[in-house]
């Protein structure tokens, strides 16, 4: 086997599994602001009128972002359907340091500490929603809501007990981890004087 081709074909793969995670992110906000302009008001219509689409489509998109009504829950406080929520534990975006999105998931600073913790340690951790353990290796098919890369991809993938929208649990890479505890590092950097 040619090792520069191939070297060539996994440099592809991992511009390809970042491209899909940029995609979509970018499809899960856009259907989010989608459903928050109708949730303030905005009709189907003025929409599809306003965004070039069929009014099935906005309808779609609606749907799939959550549906058209607020739903409300007896057992706990409504959250504020303009803050965003950490997957993982729940708090919301002025309750945390920092907030890290990817496709329809979120983790907190406090989250990724807690998942580096299971990452050293092997043992689970518990957050206010959810427990976080490691991957096992044992379910190579289980992916990073992160980067898509599979347990088989990478050294250690931190899984969660709260599922995400596409019904899978929500997990994190220890790659994904590396690259939020550097986002943390250069934000707080940049705001402290």
């Amino acid at each position: 086997m040619d090792e520069t081709l191939l070297a060539e074909a996994r440099q592809a793969q991992e511009q390809l599994i970042d491209a899909e995670r940029d995609a979509d992110v970018a499809r899960a906000e856009f259907h989010r602001a989608v459903r928050r302009l109708h949730l303030h008001g905005a009709s189907l219509r003025e929409l599809a009128s306003g965004l070039g689409l069929s009014h099935q489509r906005v309808h779609q998109i609606v749907e799939s972002a959550g549906g058209s009504r607020r739903w409300l829950r007896r057992d706990r406080p409504r959250p504020d359907p303009g803050l965003l929520h950490c997957t993982f534990c729940g708090k919301h975006q002025k309750q945390v340091t920092k907030l890290i999105a990817g496709p329809s998931v979120y983790i907190c600073d406090g989250c990724v500490d807690l998942a580096k913790v299971v990452v050293s340690d092997g043992e689970p951790v518990t957050t206010a929603i959810a427990e976080l353990t490691a991957g096992p290796e044992q379910e190579p098919r289980t992916q990073c809501s992160f980067c898509g890369k599979r347990r088989d991809q990478v050294a250690s993938l931190i899984v969660s007990s709260v599922q995400t929208e596409r019904k899978a649990p929500a997990a994190i890479c220890n790659e994904c981890l590396g690259l939020c505890t550097e986002i943390i590092t250069e934000e707080l950097a940049e705001d402290s004087p």
